[in-house]
């Protein structure tokens, strides 16, 4: 990859991750993230059918990724 597409992609990333946008979690007062619950609705879940947030998982590493489908 050249240079120049480097600093482009680069450029791009670190914008996408600017401004206010009200889409994006922040950290509040504390530097906790915001407790929140969803129900789970995989079926081949040990925890189907019960809510789970991010204080379910203290202490621990989580990744949250959101899909919707129509």
């Amino acid at each position: 990859m050249n240079p120049r597409t480097s600093r482009s992609l680069l450029a791009l990333a670190l914008t996408g991750c600017a401004g206010d946008d009200p889409n994006t979690a922040t950290a509040g007062p504390d530097g906790l993230a915001p407790d929140w619950r969803l129900v789970d609705v995989n079926p081949n879940s040990a925890t189907h059918e019960q809510p789970r947030g991010p204080s379910d998982y203290a202490g621990s590493v989580s990744g949250w990724y959101f899909a919707h489908a129509t």
